[in-house]
């Protein structure tokens, strides 16, 4: 019995699909790899990084499908299904979305996928694999990934491990709050620890949508692992830096940056947003000097598309991101990901530019796929291109390099900044244009694209 497990790109440049150089291991293969019988053959392909082989054949063919690479996805499984192959398409995409998944798949996977893998291969083996398998319950398994997946594919020497899943925010535009719900879960902190301790690497990035969701649980985290000696990074939300002495134990863990979704410096939009915090830009700065303070660098993330995002807003949104001499900042159109609340609304008040636009090859990753309010399509393009640009400029990275209480506070963190930043500044230049799937390849019932 033969399965593959295939990582999609997302799309196309002038004809040419995107690669970048920074990629990080997909930690759901590794765990679908930990939860496979060794009886059964298993091959994992990561598309990111090299050309799939079509001509061999498999039992199933198992796809993790988000919605920026959903029409790839759905070329894939299309070439696979035709040459004989069984497909199954699991992840985000689908659990939002799976009556669409349903047409270009045999199975069908709601909901995370680890839940239910066993019996799926169960029913595989038996010949008896289900047309949909769901796993409400959202449930973070108690297993370690398999990490010998990974070997020889040119990943970035970086520890992906996971100690939670789900967000108590419910953010409009997120699409984590559509597919876990209210649920957060965590893993067993000794088994966390021990997964921790049989790593080869001492850098690693923790994958939780908000490693800081429960204080409770994430003050026992830091404590239990402070011993190991370890240098991380993960998702956080800004207000659990209102707390020194939580952000002391933070520190002391061997946090060396954050990622923090500040999304907006008004706060009307972040009331639109639904986020449940709102601060003004003079609280926010105390709040990004306290992470500075302790080494923690801090990578922000701004999502223009809202009720008060003018081309003004914007530019005076980087030289905020600048002049507080941010390790890196993301400066993103919003994405109306489907069943999201953002997406119904935009849907319902008739201002989606393309309906379903991850399946449009109208549709570029650089120019918005819904009529802002308070500007026409071509401005936001416009003003978040220069956003980005603005940033990443050579004068940029040298002013926000002089932060050395944490950008340049040791040998580690200088590299860090440098490589980012860099890789960062090309892979912007790369996305320009880009288009969902791949130029000449065709899905069920329609005709090559």
């Amino acid at each position: 019995m033969k399965i593959a497990l295939i990582k999609p790109v997302i799309g196309a440049r002038n004809g040419r699909s995107y690669h970048t150089p920074a990629v990080l291991t997909p930690l759901v293969a590794g765990l679908i790899a930990a939860l496979t019988p060794p009886e059964v053959s298993l091959e994992f392909f990561d598309e990111r990084l090299a050309k799939i082989d079509f001509s061999r054949h498999y039992d199933l063919v198992a796809i993790t499908v988000e919605t920026f690479s959903a029409l790839r996805s759905y070329q894939i499984a299309h070439e696979f299904r035709r040459r004989g192959s069984k497909v199954l398409l699991g992840g985000f995409h689908p659990t939002l979305m799976p009556d669409e998944a349903a047409l270009h798949a045999d199975v069908v996977v709601t909901g995370t996928v680890e839940g239910v893998w066993p019996k799926i291969v169960s029913d595989l083996l038996a010949g008896q694999l289900a047309a949909r398998y769901d796993n409400a319950a959202m449930h973070a398994l108690p297993v370690t990934a398999r990490r010998s997946i990974y070997n020889g594919k040119g990943y970035l020497p970086i520890s992906l491990v996971e100690t939670s899943r789900g967000c108590r925010f419910n953010c409009d535009f997120c699409s984590v709050h559509s597919f876990y719900g209210d649920i957060v879960v965590h893993r067993p902190i000794d088994e966390v620890v021990r997964e921790l301790q049989s790593l080869s690497r001492r850098i690693v990035f923790f994958a939780d949508d908000n490693i800081v969701s429960d204080p409770d649980h994430a003050r026992k985290l830091f404590k239990a692992i402070k011993p190991l000696g370890l240098k991380w990074a993960s998702q956080a939300s800004i207000t659990s830096a209102a707390d020194p002495l939580f952000l002391d134990e933070m520190a002391a863990s061997g946090c060396q940056a954050v990622i923090i979704g500040l999304e907006s410096l008004r706060a009307g939009n972040l009331k639109v947003m639904n986020k449940s915090w709102s601060l003004n830009i003079g609280e926010v700065s105390q709040l990004l000097e306290a992470y500075r303070q302790r080494g923690i660098m801090v990578y922000a993330t701004f999502v223009f598309g809202y009720p008060e995002d003018t081309p003004g807003l914007i530019s005076e949104t980087v030289e905020f991101a600048i002049s507080r001499r941010l390790f890196m900042a993301n400066f993103n159109m919003l994405y109306p990901f489907p069943g999201t609340p953002v997406y119904l609304q935009l849907q319902k008040s008739g201002r989606l530019l393309l309906d379903r636009w991850w399946l449009s090859p109208d549709f570029r990753w650089d120019f918005p796929a819904f009529r802002p309010e308070m500007m026409s399509p071509e401005e936001l393009a416009d003003s978040v291109k220069n956003a980005r640009k603005r940033f990443n400029s050579l004068s940029s990275l040298f002013r926000r390099s002089l932060e050395f209480s944490a950008n340049l506070s040791d040998p580690l963190k200088a590299l860090l900044y440098l490589s980012t930043n860099l890789v960062s500044r090309a892979d912007i230049s790369r996305k320009s244009g880009l288009r969902p799937g791949l130029p000449g390849c065709a899905i069920a019932g329609e005709r090559a694209l």
